[in-house]
């Protein structure tokens, strides 16, 4: 059987590591907050920060691989944060089960 190349070009590879970095760091951040009943002690204010400012690093370098500008971002977020309002509305109401959702909606 033939193998198959998998190549990964690097820009691929750097989308990856920024794309995992910022799942860790959020990870790190929760852990960091106390939630979890064996190590209800949250860390310091000051290390909280340092995990969301991991977490601001690795998205702004999705950002900044996608090519994407500041305005697209910025215009992007007010258009979702309207729907997203419109969603809790709707599952406040009980409207926004899974045999509720509008075609199209996720």
């Amino acid at each position: 059987m033939e193998e198959v190349p998998h190549d990964v070009t690097p820009l691929t590879a750097r989308r990856m590591v920024a794309g995992l970095g910022v799942i860790e760091e959020v990870l790190e951040y929760l852990n960091s907050t106390g939630h979890k009943p064996w190590r209800p002690n949250p860390l310091s204010r000051e290390d909280q920060l340092e995990e969301i400012t991991d977490i601001l690093f690795f998205y702004l370098e999705l950002v900044i691989l996608g090519g994407f500008s500041w305005q697209e971002i910025e215009e992007e977020y007010v258009r979702k944060h309207k729907v997203n309002l419109e969603r809790y509305r709707r599952a406040k109401e009980g409207d926004y089960g899974w045999n509720h959702r509008r075609k199209g909606e996720l």
